[in-house]
């Protein structure tokens, strides 16, 4: 089993993660997926979103004992300031670039992702509610020694959130089409599946009676462990249809049961083995009358923009120099496809060779999973976004 190695040079150190706002102890410290040991996903420690400030422009005093000229002054004085406010170019944080690319889905109204930090029934919980009026309630479970925080990006409202760019584009096209989104924290590294099953069904129902959505369906979308989940969730509680996220689901030995809602699987067929029990788990809730669909996340070239163009606020430049990295030191193909598993590719030693670790070293969690994603094997994905959520539509009931 390969994990992906923080590089040893001292400015790999230079970040240090902050602290969350614990309301459970049992909240992971390791936090990057890696290559899954049978059932489970592993991980490695995500650093925060790193934020830039910037002083405000000094104003100039205009004195004058005219009073008309007096009031000239001040206007232009207070013109300049909101143009020199407005002009200033340092660069947002993460959270500040997701949420504006994001705002154009609230017509005015407070930014996308903009969640509520909290506790349900002693589980650490993350949700927020759409701008118009939810249409449905979606649960999302995390894989192994992941959290809720990966769904949403660091902001004030939520100081301790990652925003990995693949779970947070889930949660933001969600929000987009009116979904409210629940998260909660697993009690330990990965989910069980007992007791905390029927304490995730309590907790999502009295959340939704105290928010105003019991009256509306519930979906849920788990990956990894968190499918392995919310394959349980589903045979205790009504759902109008569930997403298993690379992971074949675990429906005990009497299979699912009567009633059981319509179920997806979306993973990547390069884990064969994963792909197979798919297949196996497939055939059997179609024996059983469950409507299925079956989505492949296929392998993707990396490119000089791709870093850029998927992880929000991660500029063009920098990306173009990751990717020259890989190309010169042969990590891909002549095609640009990788030849190993992100987690197996030394890429953050090359970078620390190459002088520039310090400028990557606060996006490496999120470079981590876009380089998973774009080998194909294991990760979250948002690639069809739009095709399972079409589907998770056609279910609402």
């Amino acid at each position: 089993m390969s994990t992906h190695r923080s590089p040893s040079a001292p400015a790999a150190r230079s970040h240090i993660l902050m602290p969350l706002v614990l309301l459970r102890d049992a909240s992971p410290s390791r936090l990057q997926r890696t290559r899954p040991s049978g059932k489970q996903m592993r991980g490695a420690v995500h650093l925060p979103s790193r934020t830039s400030s910037s002083s405000p422009p000094r104003r100039s005093a205009l004195i004058t004992s005219v009073p008309a000229v007096l009031a000239l002054a001040f206007l232009l004085i207070l013109v300049a300031v909101v143009f020199l406010y407005s002009g200033t170019t340092t660069t947002p944080s993460r959270a500040v670039t997701s949420a504006g690319r994001a705002s154009e889905a609230r017509g005015g109204g407070h930014a996308l992702l903009s969640p509520t930090v909290g506790s349900i029934g002693g589980a650490r919980a993350i949700w927020e509610l759409p701008a118009a009026p939810a249409k449905s309630v979606l649960f999302v479970a995390h894989g192994c020694h992941c959290r809720p925080e990966n769904f949403w990006p660091q902001s004030p409202r939520c100081p301790g959130c990652v925003g990995l760019p693949e779970d947070v584009a889930i949660t933001e096209r969600a929000l987009r089409r009116r979904f409210a989104v629940l998260a909660l924290a697993s009690a330990r590294e990965c989910w069980s599946m007992g007791k905390e099953v029927s304490a995730a069904k309590r907790g999502i129902r009295s959340w939704a009676t105290e928010n105003g959505l019991a009256d509306l369906p519930v979906a849920a979308l788990g990956a990894s462990s968190g499918g392995y989940f919310v394959s349980r969730l589903a045979a205790e509680m009504k759902l109008a249809a569930v997403v298993l996220m690379i992971a074949e689901g675990s429906f005990g030995t009497g299979g699912a049961p009567a009633g059981y809602p319509p179920a997806m699987f979306l993973h990547m067929p390069k884990d064969q083995r994963r792909a197979a029990l798919v297949e196996r788990n497939s055939k059997m809730l179609q024996s059983n009358g469950v409507e299925v669909k079956e989505l492949r996340s296929l392998e993707l070239p990396l490119t000089p923009t791709m870093l850029s163009d998927r992880i929000p606020g991660l500029n063009r430049g920098l990306s173009e120099r990751i990717w020259r990295v890989f190309t010169e030191d042969g990590f891909v193909d002549e095609r640009g496809f990788m030849r190993k598993d992100g987690r197996a590719t030394p890429w953050m030693d090359a970078v620390v060779k190459r002088g520039f670790w310090e400028e990557v070293s606060g996006w490496a969690d999120h470079i981590q999973e876009e380089l998973n994603l774009a080998y194909g094997y294991h990760e979250m994905t948002s690639l069809h976004n739009d095709e399972m959520f079409d589907w998770i539509e056609e279910h609402l009931r």
